[in-house]
């Protein structure tokens, strides 16, 4: 089979996977991350990320599939460290390790509730980026100097990990979904933890504000939609949630201020479209009532748990992955590792709606025996075969599981349409007026997407 059949044949199972069908087997997916295949390749980790060239990401990638087996390409790329050495950043610090790290910080005070709950977008342009990016807190020329080079530096960087994943993509006959079918999707509890009040803060502010802090959630709703929107609809296609404060909350506090505000995002999304896949930090089980009123074909990636209750309660309704402790690669011998993939695989592939992933990456070299690594994926490519290919994993429709909350409109001084627009700057003649218009939203839409990426 010639790269291309395969490339098809890989994206056939995704589809089939994705659109509730029965694929001839189901997908396995890499757990490498793309620090431990910088250190895999013998190269330094600090000064790699300085030094990036198209040729030598395309040299690191060719030594990962020394040890490589899965269907799905992970695209290569982190954090930049000459962007965020523009914006001076203190949210995401490289350590002398080589490690780009969040250290936990606080970037919104305790009386700025009301200000924030007006309007987050702005608040968070006008008070928390200064905060989060120092170059940014030095005026209003400083600050556009500052952000020119980290866009400019950004693309830069992205153009070269973009010629280089295609490549590999392709030479490989490997998946990816369409560009510009995923995103990045915030919903509200993590992101005001995460980006604003700290892990550390926030379980204070429920305890001492927690009207202030229910505002606040909802207040974030309509910028968590308009940040995650993708321009490309497809079932390949999903937005991607990290969990983080979930299961660390009480499940009292989990009811009442993490859950309502997540499940109207990710239905809201479904609504338009869109697909989540939900990154389950730590160990969910105590929620699986809740899990279970997320739309159907939602992709569930669990790191801890009991494999059994989710695929009794979830397995029909959702895409269940993960649960496989990656340190069992560095710390178990050959056979007890492929055993776990077999005790994983027996409990979570009957009936579809399954795929083989790890519950992390591998972030260090340290972090796997590769020897054992190559063991248990060749053993799961083995024993992925359905032998009802081709049938439907339930007759549930997904339209009916999805509710129907209204997506609340986002509004920003600082986000203009182009028909705002034109009234300052108007066409001197009607006729160029579309592609005005269409420059204007294109890179409008590609300043959302870098503005995304930098909260």
């Amino acid at each position: 089979m010639d790269v291309k059949q395969l490339q098809e044949r890989r994206t056939k199972m995704y589809t089939d996977l994705y659109t509730n069908v029965i694929p001839e087997r189901f997908p396995v997916h890499d757990g490498l991350s793309w620090n431990y295949l910088i250190e895999y390749a013998g190269e330094d980790l600090m000064l790699t990320q300085y030094t990036y060239t198209t040729e030598k990401i395309i040299k690191i990638l060719e030594k990962g599939r020394e040890i490589q087996r899965g269907d799905n390409f992970t695209p290569a790329g982190g954090h930049n460290p000459i962007s965020l050495m523009f914006q001076e950043c203190a949210q995401n610090v490289m350590s002398s390790s080589g490690m780009i790290q969040h250290p936990e910080r606080e970037y919104m005070f305790e009386d700025e509730y009301d200000e924030f709950i007006k309007n987050p977008f702005d608040f968070f342009l006008e008070k928390i980026s200064p905060r989060l990016n120092p170059a940014y807190s030095r005026g209003e020329v400083l600050r556009s100097f500052a952000f020119a080079r980290y866009l400019l530096s950004f693309y830069d960087l992205n153009s070269k990990f973009a010629e280089a994943n295609n490549y590999i993509k392709d030479k490989y006959g490997l998946f990816s979904p369409p560009p510009g079918s995923g995103a990045h999707q915030y919903v509200p509890f993590d992101f005001l933890a995460d980006h604003c009040r700290g892990f550390s803060k926030i379980p204070l502010d429920i305890r001492r504000q927690p009207e202030k802090v229910l505002e606040a959630l909802e207040a974030l709703v309509p910028m968590c939609m308009w940040a995650g929107q993708n321009k490309v609809q497809s079932p390949l296609g999903s937005n991607l949630i990290p969990t983080h404060m979930g299961a660390y909350l009480r499940t009292s506090d989990f009811e009442k201020f993490y859950w309502p505000t997540f499940l109207k995002v990710v239905h809201m999304t479904a609504k338009r479209g869109q697909a989540m896949q939900i990154f389950l930090e730590n160990d969910w089980t105590r929620f699986i009532d809740y899990l279970e009123e997320l739309p159907m074909g939602t992709r569930l990636y669990m790191e801890y748990g009991d494999p059994k209750k989710f695929k009794d309660r979830l397995g029909k309704k959702m895409i269940l992955a993960g649960f496989y402790p990656l340190m069992l690669l560095k710390t178990g011998t050959k056979q007890q590792c492929i055993d776990k993939a077999k005790e994983l695989i027996d409990i979570l592939a009957p009936g579809g709606n399954y795929y083989f992933c790890f519950d992390k990456s591998a972030l260090r070299l340290g972090d796997v025996n590769p020897e054992n690594y190559v063991a248990v994926l060749e053993y799961v490519l083995e024993n992925s075969k359905y032998e009802n290919a081709g049938e439907q994993v339930t007759t549930m429709k997904k339209e009916d599981t999805i509710r129907k909350y209204t997506c609340p409109e986002f509004k920003s001084k600082y986000v203009i349409s182009f028909d705002e627009f034109k009234k300052e700057f108007p066409p001197v003649d009607e006729r160029i007026e579309p592609y005005m218009r269409e420059g204007y939203e294109k890179y409008t839409d590609m300043l959302r997407l870098q503005l995304v990426h930098s909260l």
